[in-house]
């Protein structure tokens, strides 16, 4: 939701970057969610790992760090010759993630946009 009174040349855009992690690092966050995102839409860990600019390794272990982690797979593989698809857990993870990543973004700009205001730069 825009505030109508701000002109968006003046109007900062708000980053955020959130993520999950335990005592032995990250497991989840939007590169993770991305990785995910490309895996459902092009059918391979090695494409998605290319479109990404990371080694089909690094990616394979973050998939694997993140099952670990939470206890569920979020990809499969239906044969050999196939590549491979997120599982229902998967698809809902993503979605969730993509869904409270939305809420922590508009969350973010919208406290920015009071902070602004308050200390009379916008």
């Amino acid at each position: 939701m825009k505030d109508k009174n701000i002109d968006d040349s003046v109007m900062p855009e708000v980053k955020v970057h959130v993520w999950f992690e335990k005592d032995n690092g990250v497991y989840f966050g939007h590169g993770r969610y991305e990785l995910l995102l490309h895996i459902s839409e092009l059918g391979s860990l090695k494409l998605a790992a290319e479109e990404m600019g990371i080694s089909y390794r690094g990616a394979w272990g973050k998939i694997k760090k993140t099952e670990e982690v939470i206890g569920k797979p979020l990809i499969y593989k239906d044969n050999n010759k196939e590549g491979y698809k997120l599982t229902e857990f998967g698809k809902d993870f993503v979605n969730e993630f993509k869904s409270y990543y939305d809420d922590v973004t508009e969350f973010a700009r919208k406290r920015g946009l009071e902070l602004l205001h308050k200390v009379k730069i916008l």
